[in-house]
């Protein structure tokens, strides 16, 4: 649906693309464009923590922690910059304090509509331990999903549409897509990811199909996969994290990269959908860009 221009700069901010550099987080694009949701983990928001609630940045609900009745410790969500395994920066961090952790962190936004896009940065931990990983799930909300797929939140009854996950099953660390048709081995690895943080774009093509981009920031190639969303309908309007790996290394410094880290997330139009906007000034040399 088009949209005034009174409406739409109340609701987006012009956001500039720039290169990943070490650990900053930044975005690997060299475009400058409309973002519709956009957060960092660098908002003053979470100056002092990273607490359910919290909502920094815009467009984005409200961060929620909820997770399983039955487990005895919720986990531990906290803002970093510091852990050497770290690789993007200042980041949300979810880890374990003990075996009996199954920490959740989920937040929900206005529904993609075709040709928008859900990007974010992550860092991901090479420790393994057998039948134990971390999904990142995209959900047609609202609220977390906990076991066997019951909702996290009384009253809701969320469902999972696509999925990023990792498995130790004699997988070694091999990240999954999961759809309609099941899931689906990538060729990318948990130590592919880690080297220095991974990209994740997923991108709605039509109400029921996506495409979703895996490009890890280090040396390995990028991985993309098209699908069905599962169920083949609803729609995909909650951002899910569950970590449930091996405990954090409270050592000082750490010695092994057991935690789980997201620096941004933004929503934005797909690069490929966009056309320019004439007159409509950007920092540097950069396009600026608006749904078509």
């Amino acid at each position: 649906m088009k949209k005034s221009w009174a409406q739409f700069f109340r609701r987006v901010a012009l956001v500039c693309a720039v290169t990943i550099s070490g650990s900053s987080a930044a975005w690997r694009s060299a475009m400058c464009y409309a973002a519709f949701a956009s957060d960092l983990a660098t908002d003053p928001v979470y100056a002092d923590g990273w607490q359910a609630g919290d909502n920094g940045g815009f467009g984005f609900g409200p961060w929620n922690f909820d997770t399983d009745s039955f487990v005895s410790d919720p986990g531990i969500q906290k803002i970093d910059n510091s852990n050497p395994f770290n690789n993007i920066g200042t980041a949300w961090t979810i880890a374990l304090p003990s075996t009996n952790g199954l920490p959740r962190a989920g937040r929900g936004f206005a529904p993609l509509t075709p040709g928008e896009r859900l990007s974010i940065v992550v860092d991901n931990p090479t420790m393994r331990q057998f039948f134990k990983g971390y999904f990142i799930r995209f959900n047609d909300g609202p609220g977390n999903i906990c076991y066997g797929g019951s909702a996290c939140t009384t009253g809701t009854s969320p469902q999972e549409k696509v999925s990023l996950s990792t498995f130790e099953y004699f997988t070694n660390g091999r990240w999954s897509v999961n759809d309609n048709a099941g899931g689906t081995a990538t060729p990318l690895f948990d130590t592919d990811t880690a080297q220095k943080g991974m990209r994740i774009d997923l991108t709605l093509l039509t109400p029921t199909t996506y495409e979703l981009v895996m490009d890890p920031l280090g040396s390995a190639p990028s991985y993309t996969h098209t699908g069905t969303i599962k169920g083949g309908s609803g729609q995909i309007d909650w951002l899910e994290f569950t970590f449930f790996n091996t405990p954090t290394d409270r050592g000082s410094p750490p010695t092994a990269a057991t935690d789980f880290y997201i620096s941004s997330m933004q929503i934005t139009p797909s690069p490929t959908l966009m056309r320019v906007m004439p007159g409509v000034a950007c920092p540097g040399s950069h396009t600026c860009a608006l749904r078509s």
